[in-house]
């Protein structure tokens, strides 16, 4: 496919104007909890941990994030919460939640806690206690003996990471409970999460339009002599200010610096004729973003800087196009790789397919929610599914980077492009790109 030159009407939104925000989708934690009770291959009970912040220096933490596991199935996001479900007779025996009680001078230092009732509406656990009675509470009904298997979320994504709680708790539940059968509700966890209810996925619709408005901000003010540090400061503050957290942490990547693949330095100042590459996105009520632009800091891209963005844009509409369920992910960089092989060679960078891992060496795609990469096996697409596709190319030694990644929801029929409002084609960004610096102030 040529690249476009209708600027971006493919998307039917005016460059200069923020498509409206959404509200926040109201999610069903209940029906994640039925659906985690209803993988599980044996009765028992199933115990998940919000986890604490953790230590950054002696007198600070660093900024709590709750497990995203037990974010998935009771939507409490406070520390050191606990979840305890049973299944008994394949349904549903109990549902407790365990949170801190109120402590007026604990408050006075971090501000309002979590009441009771809050847990109830937020998460739609009737049966509130004091997060200081799970263990004796779990003691009880395993003494009973009528629980077979306690379900603990064990996943651990390197030998060496410290200990997770429910790693702890599991060699404590082996002292004090020896004979117990453990196991490890962690994949049943992450193959539910591959598939987004409608809700989900519009919080991730969400997200994206929350870093449209972090991008206009980079766009507006972005110009030969700048620092990625203050592009960085434009983004995060339009949506902190808006009252909207980050996804991540941003990549602004001036010239040669866009050929790392997770540049996180943020002090190099933008060149002339640099294309300034940025990965950065919102979080809106958990569920992530994840977008990538390339943009010229002059307003018009170089002739290489084109050429280059026109063979990484093909591959993104190529492998876009492409997206329907049954077809295998690993399809979708396939896909990509034939596409950037025939436009490196059609340019002259290279000879043979072979050298592409040279100029392109991450996959296209992958699954995004609650996590950025989100978690689950890759195979087929599904509907329901939300992942990315982002094709690239790095020549290093011609100090230009470009990657374009979009967010997409795998439907019955095809693709839901979620950051269709975002351009994405060569021309529409520099379109995009004149009519923010139009409407500074």
């Amino acid at each position: 496919m040529a690249p476009s030159t209708s600027g971006i009407e493919h998307s039917g939104h005016p460059v200069t104007a923020s498509t409206s925000l959404p509200s926040l989708a109201p999610v069903d934690w209940a029906a994640n909890r039925a659906r985690l009770l209803g993988s599980l291959p044996t009765d028992g009970l199933v115990i998940l941990f919000s986890g604490a912040p953790a230590a950054k220096s002696a007198d600070e933490d660093y900024p709590y994030a709750p497990n995203r596991n037990f974010l998935y199935v009771s939507g409490l996001d406070r520390p050191n919460q606990v979840v305890v479900l049973g299944r008994r007779g394949g349904a549903v025996d109990g549902e407790v939640a365990f949170i801190e009680p109120i402590d007026p001078h604990a408050e006075t230092w971090t501000g309002k806690m979590m009441t009771p009732d809050e847990a109830r509406q937020v998460s739609g656990i009737e049966d509130v206690r004091p997060v200081a009675g799970w263990r004796p509470y779990v003691n009880r009904l395993l003494s009973s003996g009528r629980w077979p298997t306690v379900y603990l979320d064990l996943e651990r994504r390197a030998w060496a990471e410290p200990p997770s709680e429910s790693l702890r708790f599991a060699h404590e539940l082996a002292d004090r409970h020896p004979g117990q059968a453990l196991a490890n509700c962690y994949p049943m966890l992450a193959e539910l999460r591959r598939i987004k209810s409608a809700a989900e996925v519009d919080r991730v619709r969400g997200a994206v339009a929350h870093t449209r408005r972090g991008f206009e901000a980079i766009l507006r003010h972005v110009r030969p002599g700048c620092y990625e540090y203050e592009l960085n400061g434009h983004f995060t503050g339009t949506l902190l200010g808006g009252g909207v957290d980050i996804a991540y942490g941003a990549i602004v990547a001036t010239g040669v610096n866009a050929t790392v693949m997770h540049y996180i330095t943020l002090r190099d100042q933008v060149g002339a004729d640099d294309a300034v590459l940025v990965d950065a996105a919102a979080q809106f009520g958990y569920y992530k973003a994840d977008i990538t632009r390339t943009f010229p800091a002059a307003g018009r891209f170089t002739a290489e800087q084109s050429a280059l963005y026109d063979v990484v844009w093909e591959a993104s509409q190529e492998a876009t196009a492409a997206i329907r369920p049954g077809l295998p992910h690993a399809e979708l960089n396939r896909i990509t790789r034939r596409v950037l092989a025939k436009g490196m060679k059609a340019l002259g960078h290279m000879r043979d397919d072979s050298e592409l891992d040279q100029y392109y060496f991450h996959n296209v795609s992958h699954y995004l929610g609650l996590d950025t990469h989100d978690v689950g096996e890759y195979r087929e697409l599904e509907p329901g599914m939300v992942l990315t596709i982002e094709p690239g190319l790095y020549l290093k030694h011609r100090a230009v980077g470009i990657r374009i990644e979009d967010d997409i929801a795998v439907t019955a029929s095809g693709a839901d492009i979620l950051s269709a409002d975002i351009p994405n084609d060569r021309r529409g960004m520099e379109e995009w790109l004149a009519a923010c610096q139009a409407s500074r102030t």
